[in-house]
């Protein structure tokens, strides 16, 4: 029996000393950053890959000299030094043709958002319409989600957003 009482006192003293440590305060994350954005002078807009659907939209994180050219095959492409940069496009499916009038990538608490505002042309086929940009390197387990805005025709107040899941 008195061996039990200074060892229950010791366990206590143990757990008393280790809740009264300062815990660092994690504050929540609520804000977001713009990324720099680089311009990639020279590449052509044509990604090899199909994209079957009108309103369908395929996403590229490109990390690698491989994956990039994988994905612009058969084409001269410029250099882009991948340990300090992501490539990051998209290709779209519309139903006339558009163009890229925007782009911007943000910095949220939940990873990273590249939004891009597509404006209509006067051509009333369908058409692919294929936008990239390059951003200083993103860790490897960024989550990037793409936002594609559809600009109605006439009008810039409205717009159809299509976003990755």
């Amino acid at each position: 029996m008195n061996i039990r009482r200074p060892l229950a006192l010791a366990a206590l003293s143990l757990l008393a000393m280790s809740n009264s440590c300062k815990k660092e305060d994690v504050a929540p994350c609520n804000a977001s950053a713009d990324v720099t954005l680089t311009p990639l002078a020279g590449l052509k807009g044509t990604i090899t890959e199909p994209v079957p659907y009108v309103g369908q939209t395929n996403e590229y994180v490109i990390n690698s000299a491989a994956e990039y050219q994988e994905l612009f095959a058969g084409k001269k492409l410029p250099p882009v030094d991948f340990t300090t940069h992501t490539l990051l496009a998209g290709k779209t499916r519309t139903a006339s043709s558009y163009h890229l009038l925007a782009q911007q990538v943000i910095q949220t608490c939940a990873g990273y958002t590249y939004a891009v505002q597509l404006a209509p042309d006067a051509a009333p086929r369908a058409a692919s319409v294929v936008y990239y940009v390059l951003v200083p390197k993103l860790p490897a387990t960024a989550k990037v989600t793409f936002e594609v805005q559809l600009l109605a025709t006439g009008s810039s107040a409205e717009a159809s957003t299509l976003v990755s899941k």
